[in-house]
């Protein structure tokens, strides 16, 4: 990462703030990355110094006008005419994150070594919103090496409560 995608998203949040269309915008970038996730060609064609800069403006005119916010549409513009279209995955994640905090909502990603029921998927939430302050949202993802307990990873912070990590901590001991 550049941090030039930092850059980008941090303006187009203050845009967005400014204008008050956060959630609209937000919910455009969601469209520009289904796009641009389904189809890499199309960003490399955006990033091409061989196409003439009128015409990669009015591809992305053509493809994002009238779908997405009008400030999101000169926004990428801007990226794609300053060839910084590339960055564009660090700025829908870092916009996201930006979003998220705004919205006093946090993304979980919790690893277990089973299914979890939705009983326990419940008050992992509950204990994690009560820790974070925040609404959460979790996915849910197996690692069978984990053996038993959970690794949550949120807002930047990383929660080890495996069994895997507890075995390797009696073991380091017992080396001693």
């Amino acid at each position: 990462m550049t941090g030039r995608g930092r850059e980008y998203a941090s303006a187009l949040f203050d845009v967005a703030i400014g204008d008050d269309c956060l959630d609209e915008i937000h919910d455009g970038l969601k469209t520009i990355k289904e796009v641009l996730d389904s189809s890499v060609q199309f960003k490399e064609l955006l990033a091409s110094p061989a196409i003439p800069e009128g015409e990669r403006m009015k591809i992305v005119e053509d493809s994002f006008g009238g779908q997405v916010h009008e400030d999101l549409v000169a926004f990428l513009c801007i990226m794609t005419r300053k060839g910084h279209i590339r960055d564009i995955d660090e700025c829908l994640e870092v916009f996201n994150d930006l979003y998220e905090e705004a919205a006093r909502r946090s993304r979980a990603i919790v690893t277990s070594a089973v299914e979890l029921d939705d009983e326990t998927k419940e008050k992992l939430i509950n204990k994690l919103q009560q820790f974070s302050g925040h609404v959460v949202e979790a996915e849910y993802r197996i690692d069978k090496s984990l053996i038993g307990g959970l690794v949550v990873e949120i807002d930047g912070r990383r929660i080890d409560g495996s069994l895997r990590k507890r075995l390797k901590e009696i073991k380091e001991v017992m080396e001693q």
